[in-house]
């Protein structure tokens, strides 16, 4: 396993066990270490604050220990699934369509965007003082996208290109950036003529923006990517029945209306889980 992946699981704290509510079923072994991946973002540490309530949450709620991963990348999410490194994932659909033989089919829980929408698209910025309003003045420019596992910031963003006659390998400078925050920060200071981030980051994340020196304001959105299913969160094969029901009852039960959950989901960036077939998921996918 990478030093990302071991650095992730590092960060991870492990809070006082919580037992379950009464009556929740069989009860998994609370000694348990489970492992989360979550894809595509590549910073461990604003990964780590994201989804450190979240890790916080599912402790208070079933007594499990799970700790995060951040893999590099598409193919050591794949050797460190199928290798049994890993027992959960959050990740794009693209990269699920693609191992979705290593996962249960019976713990699959498909994430609420902000929106409350089961969609989401990525969006085209700029800086507003570049005099760029079209994605035709950016051939020939350095455009940052997202991590390569990511399906709305690379994935959609090329057919978005490609749709306006613009080949991101011939007539684009690409490069492959990691979060958003990441992406828009070198918009922000001209390291890149032009940054695709998710759609709802310049709204959410303003105050966030402005501690790092960077106003949201400055910014301005030129094109918008078609949408794909939200992110799906899944048990890889042979964690056991016991523990993917209390995971999984935990993540539904989570209400953004919920003063107690409000703060973790935001935190995230979702809205809530709800469940899915595989069979539902792919086909959604077939319809960008």
């Amino acid at each position: 396993m990478s030093a990302r992946v071991l650095l992730g699981l590092l960060a991870s704290t492990v809070l006082a066990a919580a037992p379950l509510e009464a009556g929740a079923g069989v009860v998994p072994d609370p000694e348990a270490r489970l492992k989360l991946a979550v894809l595509p973002c590549t910073n461990i540490e604003t990964t780590f604050k994201k989804f450190h309530p979240l890790l916080t949450y599912l402790k208070s709620a079933t007594g499990l220990t799970v700790t995060l991963a951040v893999p590099a990348d598409l193919a050591e999410f794949e050797t460190a699934t199928a290798n049994g490194q890993l027992d959960f994932a959050l990740q794009d659909p693209h990269s699920y369509r693609e191992l979705s033989r290593l996962f249960d089919d019976a713990s699959l829980l498909q994430t609420r965007a902000l929106d409350a929408t089961t969609r989401q698209s990525a969006v085209v910025v700029v800086r507003r003082d570049s005099g760029v309003s079209d994605l035709a003045q950016l051939r020939g420019s350095t455009v940052m996208f997202g991590p390569r596992s990511s399906s709305p910031k690379w994935i959609a963003a090329r057919l978005l290109f490609e749709s306006r006659g613009i080949s991101v390998d011939r007539d684009l400078k690409g490069a492959n950036g990691g979060c958003c925050e990441d992406i828009a920060f070198a918009v922000s200071v001209s390291s890149v003529d032009a940054g695709v981030i998710c759609d709802h980051f310049l709204g959410q994340h303003s105050a966030r923006q402005k501690d790092l020196g960077v106003d949201p304001g400055t910014l301005k959105v030129i094109a918008r990517t078609p949408a794909f299913p939200t992110r799906i969160f899944a048990a890889r094969k042979g964690v056991s029945a016991a523990v993917i029901t209390a995971v999984q009852r935990a993540l539904l039960q989570l209400d953004p209306a919920h003063p107690g959950h409000a703060g973790i989901l935001a935190s995230a960036e979702i809205r809530g889980f709800l469940r899915v077939t595989r069979a539902a998921y792919l086909e959604r996918l077939k319809q960008p």
